[in-house]
């Protein structure tokens, strides 16, 4: 421990005194050098500590609007900055561990990730707007990075464990932002564009602490919602908190007016409740959610119920027309290629174009296909949508697998993660989350549970009770 502390305080030393040689032999105003000096040495300890950094990362993979708060003081993107950190840390510390775990365990996802990403760049080879591919595809590997870096370093049931807490807490952050902004009427934390403009018959839909639009936000609120939940109803420890992330991001959820967030959590919610049908406190639960359900409705909002019924009355939100048209032109850019795809990046490019200009809804300027595997699909072609696939349903039976494995202190997570991941992944379909963050942090948490199922990973690791051996999924 002596050691320890006095290598990190010869290193903070060292990276200041470079620091000072920086601002003396160049531009750097003297300010810009006193925060550079704690940066750099801040910088040098999360690389001696990745799974610290990759814990940050978990954090503002939601709350993404306050990284950017520190990003404007950084010469780059905090995202950036950690992930530099987190994945250089990773490669000093793999020279200590056996050739085949220093980039983490094998996986089969893990594998269908890596040509996955082969696939990204194949793709992007044959597509026509090589600008916004090439943009698309340093976006893309920016976040499946998050992958690697969490199957890696959450090696231990006590680091998992905390991972989804942490994930969990974003969840309760970010839900007392969406709360504070719709009393207030102001926008707190949100800077982006699309975070900061939707809305719906007049009000102003919030983000939370999230730059992401407010649909997109409110599906990472959901999963975060869903996994605590279920952490609520099955381990006792800390349900206090879980409890409290349950209730904040529950209200948070109506106030997002986020249509396909309730779609998902409607069905997530019967399958659980279909799962746990023969359990002896069953019918408690459900007077208990009934009950719950008829105190809160008194203070749900009228907008809401007024967003919830656009989804029943044809013609009453031009949005419903658009998402019909994105979808049809995605089928029609699919069939002309099956294959490659039209390349990364490219369907808001054509979507835009003249070829599809009488469509119902559509507007002539760039947009995504609200629809993460069909978009996919008609930017990667068939094969690139069959890898997809595959790293999300394999994540997702391999936590579901450790779920049945019953390992103390770790099959309850797993159980959280499936089905906060599988909400996530329905609400996938009305949005393209297949480039954000959660969608590559939620599959590499389930796949890491599964690894420290079989007895993988290192240090507590080893009480897995579910065999080892294989690669698991």
């Amino acid at each position: 421990m002596i050691w320890r502390l006095t290598g990190y305080m010869l290193l903070a030393g060292g990276l200041g005194f470079l620091a000072l040689l920086l601002v003396s032999y160049s531009a750097l105003s003297p300010k810009a050098g006193l925060l550079l000096v704690p940066g750099l040495a801040a910088g040098g300890i999360l690389a001696l500590n990745p799974y610290a950094a990759a814990l940050l990362l978990v954090v503002f993979s939601h709350l993404d609007a306050l990284a950017g708060i520190f990003s404007k003081a950084l010469p780059l993107s905090a995202f950036k900055l950690l992930s530099a950190a987190a994945l250089g840390g990773l490669l000093l510390q793999s020279y200590s561990k056996p050739r085949h775990l220093r980039l983490g365990p094998a996986s089969r996802t893990k594998s269908l990730v890596i040509l996955f990403m082969i696939w990204l760049c194949i793709s992007y080879l044959t597509c026509e707007f090589r600008a916004a591919g090439k943009e698309h595809v340093i976006g893309f590997a920016s976040v499946i990075v998050l992958f690697f870096l969490i199957v890696a370093l959450a090696d231990t049931p006590g680091r998992l464990r905390a991972m989804v807490w942490v994930l969990v807490g974003t969840g309760l952050v970010s839900g007392l932002f969406v709360l504070a902004e719709t009393v207030l009427g102001v926008r707190l934390v949100a800077t982006e564009a699309a975070a900061t403009t939707a809305q719906f018959e007049g009000q102003a839909r919030s983000a939370g602490a999230s730059n992401y639009n407010p649909t997109t936000a409110a599906h990472m609120l959901l999963c975060t919602v869903v996994t605590a939940a279920v952490l609520f109803f099955e381990h006792k420890p800390l349900r206090w908190f879980s409890g409290a992330v349950v209730l904040v991001g529950m209200a948070a959820l109506v106030l997002t007016l986020a249509r396909s967030a309730a779609i998902a959590l409607v069905l997530i919610a019967l399958v659980y409740m279909w799962q746990n049908r023969s359990h002896r406190l069953f019918p408690l639960m459900l007077m208990c959610l009934a009950a719950a359900g008829a105190v809160s409705l008194p203070f749900v909002p009228e907008v809401y119920w007024d967003r919830m019924g656009t989804i029943f009355e044809q013609g009453s939100d031009r949005t419903l027309l658009r998402r019909f048209s994105y979808n049809l032109i995605g089928l029609q850019l699919l069939w002309e290629n099956p294959v490659f795809g039209v390349g990364p990046g490219n369907y808001p490019h054509l979507y835009a174009g003249e070829d599809f200009r009488w469509y119902p809804g559509r507007e002539p300027v760039p947009r995504q296909l609200h629809n993460s595997y069909l978009e996919v699909a008609a930017e990667l072609g068939l094969i690139g949508l069959t890898l997809f696939l595959g790293v999300m349903l394999t994540a997702l039976k391999a936590a579901a697998q450790t779920a049945r494995a019953g390992v103390p202190g770790l099959s309850v997570f797993a159980k959280a993660l499936a089905y906060g991941f599988a909400a996530f992944l329905i609400a996938s379909l009305f949005m393209p989350n297949e480039d954000t963050k959660f969608m590559w942090i939620l599959p590499a948490l389930c796949v890491a549970a599964r690894t420290l199922s079989l007895g993988g990973g290192a240090g507590e690791a080893g009480t897995g009770q579910a065999g080892s051996g294989g690669k698991g999924n």
